[in-house]
């Protein structure tokens, strides 16, 4: 187990990922408001594709995972698994012709959507600075001599 846990990628790695992940996410959503509708399903495209190379990344991730922690890795996973598949479900909805009032209603839900994902998302981030700084700090308490 413990050669497994040394070829992981390191959690300031992970972070690092994390931060970039976000800004990426901003600069897409700020661009697209100023693009044509066929740019726009493009960029909606890429985050697709990335949410589904993120999904086989969390796999690949969880079949290293000890014991104790495998919980919540099925957790993470179907958490994952939920969203590919809401993504699939909006790909077939968004061929979908809409009258002006129900495409005002449908945006007004995404929105809200959106804003409910942004919140979730906020609070991952938080529990991951608690998580790795409990891990640092458990890490002290192993390596006495590294503080």
């Amino acid at each position: 187990m413990g050669m497994q846990k040394e070829q992981s990628r390191p959690l300031s790695e992970r972070l690092a990922d994390l931060s970039r992940r976000a800004k990426a996410a901003e600069d897409a959503a700020v661009a697209a408001r100023a693009e044509t509708k066929q740019k726009v399903a493009q960029r909606i495209d890429q985050a697709r594709t990335s949410v589904e190379q993120l999904k086989e990344r969390i796999q690949l991730d969880a079949s290293s995972a000890t014991e104790e922690t495998k919980e919540q890795w099925k957790e993470l996973q179907g958490r994952i698994a939920k969203r590919v598949d809401k993504i699939k479900e909006d790909f077939s909805i968004r061929k979908e012709e809409f009258a002006a009032d129900r495409a005002v209603v449908r945006a007004d839900l995404l929105e809200d959507e959106a804003a409910a994902a942004i919140d979730d998302a906020t609070s991952s981030v938080e529990y991951a600075r608690y998580a790795v700084l409990n891990a640092v700090s458990a890490r002290l308490d192993a390596n006495p001599s590294a503080r």
